[in-house]
């Protein structure tokens, strides 16, 4: 009798631990499998004279009216994309330079001609084409103005646009230049670099030229500017430990839009 007793006890405390590694096993397979907290951005300070952030696998948008909060933990950059015209008190669209797609509405902007070279000389158009079916991340890339057919097809796919002016060209400085070269300033662009898209910016005041060559020595083969100056320079990132970083102070209210990449 008390062979049997021990025997049932013994098989329940197997059966116990045997159910406990499980649940563990479960548990352990959930964490991994959950990706919601995955950091998807690279960012590199190691680059002479720059600061790269590979958005390559990040979804992103082009958020307009508001700037996201830095509380927003799901938002790892935040940085000003198109040209506002002008400075008003109110948000509308059309103060935005170009043709944009936000939360996956195309809308038109302003266009101004320079120096009596056409706007779609001048500009061009960064795209992310959205996520497919099956959740994968589409590419991204750069297109020249007018693009209709193909900012319509981004918005129904969710991607996201904005219009900004070329910095460097199939890897030729882009001219008229958007700087003079000999302009002290933080720069900041987004860059094609083989099958890989950049936000780079200078870690200090450096000329234009100085900004050039590095991107050049970094192997940009394609640029945008991205808005700049003080003021409109006021952006944060999220770094992989969680840590925000604040970029220059905020000294207006009067940025129209920005470039944000999510976890």
């Amino acid at each position: 009798m008390k062979k049997t007793l021990y025997r049932t006890l013994a098989a329940i405390a197997v059966a116990a631990t045997i159910a406990m590694i499980g649940r563990s096993f479960n548990s352990k397979d959930t964490t991994t499998m959950n990706t919601d907290h995955a950091y998807p951005m690279l960012v590199d300070t190691t680059t002479a004279n720059l600061i790269t952030y590979d958005i390559t696998n990040c979804r992103v948008d082009l958020v307009c009216g508001h700037m996201p909060d830095t509380t927003q933990e799901n938002v790892i950059l935040c940085a000003a994309a198109a040209f506002t015209g002008k400075c008003l008190d109110t948000f509308e669209h059309t103060n935005i330079l170009g043709q944009h797609i936000s939360n996956a509405v195309l809308y038109n902007g302003y266009t101004e001609d320079k120096d009596g070279i056409p706007f779609e000389q001048r500009y061009a158009l960064f795209i992310w084409k959205g996520i497919d079916n099956q959740g994968n991340i589409l590419e991204k890339g750069f297109y020249s103005l007018p693009n209709d057919s193909l900012l319509n097809q981004v918005a129904e796919q969710g991607g996201m646009a904005f219009t900004q002016h070329w910095v460097i060209k199939d890897r030729q400085v882009f001219k008229p230049l958007i700087q003079p070269l000999d302009r002290v300033e933080h720069f900041r662009s987004i860059c094609q670099k083989e099958n890989h898209f950049f936000v780079i910016a200078n870690c200090e005041p450096i000329t234009y030229q100085q900004y050039l060559d590095a991107l050049f020595a970094f192997g940009v083969e394609n640029a945008l500017y991205m808005d700049m100056g003080t003021g409109w320079n006021h952006s944060f990132y999220r770094d992989a430990a969680n840590q925000l970083h604040i970029l220059h102070p905020k000294t207006h209210a009067y940025p129209t839009n920005w470039l944000v990449v999510y976890k």
